[in-house]
């Protein structure tokens, strides 16, 4: 990945802080039930403003979380808001700047990456013995009307051009657990949010990937979800559901 797909803009901000607002149930459930015993350093890698940051910290009680993240700007943003450590750094083509961890934690990261597997096999090397890397990120969205036209003409097209797979979960799913990594949890998390708040996702993704060039205007498209959004025009629910699986260091 050379770079986001979404960018890290304050508009690209405030889109992620939205996203971990509407998703935030669903990975505290998975943090409580995966996670080691109060481990003694936690690392959520590609920490975007902070939110799933703090979200680990809460959850897991681990006496160290640092978020780390490639974006300045975002990593300013995480500080402020915050108060928790965090590290400007490249946790996908780099080494990651700690060794010894016991928990990893990454949340819709590896939907954006070429190749997820070598990316999971660097990241388990710093795990201490029964350290977990928890991964949590799309398995399939259920959607009609205009959140299908965004879906299908937008969001999957820019992830694929950049040599993703939007929906990741299923690769993750069948493919060979990473070198001395034992998979402990595979489970896949369904998520309804409210169809207002799904069109805000969408709209201000929309906004997002126009801002940042990696699509032309779709003046309709956002007045559509913008109308949903609002409350001004109905459309069927969406249902979201997340792979979330655990590996653990086995030696």
């Amino acid at each position: 990945m050379s770079r986001y797909t979404y960018g890290d803009s304050d508009l690209a901000g405030d889109r992620l802080e939205l996203v971990a607002r509407l998703f935030a149930p669903a990975s505290r459930a998975f943090l409580q039930v995966a996670s080691p015993q109060r481990p003694r350093l936690a690392l959520d890698l590609g920490c975007g403003p902070g939110a799933t940051t703090d979200l680990v910290r809460a959850t897991t009680a681990a006496s160290t979380t640092v978020g780390i993240d490639r974006s300045v700007a975002f990593v300013r943003r995480a500080r402020s808001s915050t108060g928790l450590g965090f590290v400007v750094a490249d946790v996908v083509g780099a080494a990651l700047p700690f060794a010894a961890a016991n928990l990893l934690y990454t949340r819709l990261l590896l939907a954006h990456l070429h190749d997820p597997a070598a990316v999971l096999a660097r990241w388990g090397t710093v795990l201490d013995h029964g350290g977990r890397l928890l991964v949590d990120d799309l398995e399939s969205i259920d959607a009609d009307g205009i959140f299908r036209a965004y879906l299908d003409d937008v969001a999957l097209a820019v992830v694929r051009a950049q040599g993703g797979s939007l929906f990741v979960g299923p690769l993750l799913h069948a493919a060979v657990d990473p070198p001395g990594l034992v998979r402990v949890r595979d489970a896949v998390a369904p998520i309804e949010p409210p169809v207002a708040d799904t069109a805000r996702v969408f709209e201000m993704n929309l906004r997002v990937l126009t801002e940042h060039g990696e699509v032309a205007p779709e003046p309709e498209l956002g007045a559509a979800l913008v109308a949903i959004a609002r409350g001004e025009r109905s459309a069927a629910p969406v249902r979201w559901r997340f792979r979330q699986i655990a590996w653990e260091r086995s030696g």
